[in-house]
């Protein structure tokens, strides 16, 4: 199948460290709701090692840990001899621009972390200390864009899980106030009822497999992830079981009609989409 014709904004969510067996209508009925109305798997994979700077460079860079070389939190360099087309750079190619919205980094790592950013192509602006903090700066820049791609990163689920652990009272608080902001950008950016914007959400890791507050190991409650995708020419149904955050990055291109590089190992998640514009059920009715 082609690429949806018309695309022309796409918002890339990561909830960091959101398990996927705590989106029910009970806890998190925003998105719940969102996974219900658009395409979506609850039984998705992220990379090995399952930590999230291996998972986000696979986002960025569309090949496995193996070959960017990013294999822990600590270890930012990527490997050398390998030629990396950087999911920013590819869009760049067909004049699709990216501006991400990440949270406030420390004082004494801002200089590395805008240098870091400017590496990927992207502009990205550092502000808030949770999901709705970081929403809040993005709101503009949302509610803006005409053409490209917005990248958001909210933490606040893994923060907890690292905290007080997996699923617990401080955790799934935290997951709340990721539903909370999804509710809120979902109402600013009108995607669900526009044929010409996309939005795909997805964690990067789980956790609380092998230890409480930890998520580095094959364990299925640390690499299982939720991947959903929602949108006006998006249609209900499920993923394939193991999509991925590499798949993700070979669709972001491709809903613009550009052509994942070739060394990228993910695909395209095509059948997340109808071949035509479809008229979308009211978001409030959906999660009534």
């Amino acid at each position: 199948m082609s690429a949806p014709s018309g695309v022309e904004r796409v918002i890339l969510v990561v909830l960091d460290g959101l398990r996927p067996d705590l989106i029910t209508p009970t806890w998190l009925p925003c998105l719940s709701a969102l996974a219900a109305t658009g395409s979506h798997t609850f039984a998705g994979t992220t990379v090995q090692p399952s930590v999230t700077a291996a998972a986000l460079a696979s986002l960025f860079t569309g090949v496995e840990p193996a070959v960017h070389g990013i294999v822990g939190e600590t270890t930012l360099r990527p490997r050398l001899g390998h030629r990396l087309t950087l999911l920013p750079r590819a869009l760049a190619r067909g004049s699709v621009p990216m501006v991400g919205h990440m949270r406030a980094l420390p004082w004494g790592t801002r200089t590395l972390g805008t240098l870091l950013a400017a590496q990927l192509g992207m502009r990205t602006i550092f502000g808030g200390d949770d999901a709705e903090g970081i929403l809040e700066r993005a709101l503009p820049t949302v509610r803006a864009a005409k053409r490209g791609v917005t990248y958001l990163h909210w933490p606040d689920a893994d923060l907890a899980g690292h905290a007080w652990g997996w699923m617990s009272p401080h955790y799934r608080a935290a997951a709340r106030n990721l539903d909370a902001a999804m509710a809120r950008l979902l109402e600013a950016s009108g995607v669900l009822d526009d044929p010409a914007a996309v939005l795909i959400a997805l964690a990067d890791h789980g956790g609380g497999g092998q230890r409480l507050d930890d998520h580095d190991s094959p364990h299925p409650q640390d690499v299982t992830i939720p991947i959903m995708i929602a949108g006006g020419q998006v249609r209900a149904g499920q993923l394939a079981v193991g999509s991925s955050p590499l798949d993700v990055c070979a669709t972001v291109p491709w809903l613009f009609g550009l052509t994942p590089p070739s060394g990228w190992t993910g695909r395209p998640l095509r059948e997340a989409f109808t071949s035509a514009p479809r008229v979308a059920m009211p978001f409030e009715a959906a999660a009534a």
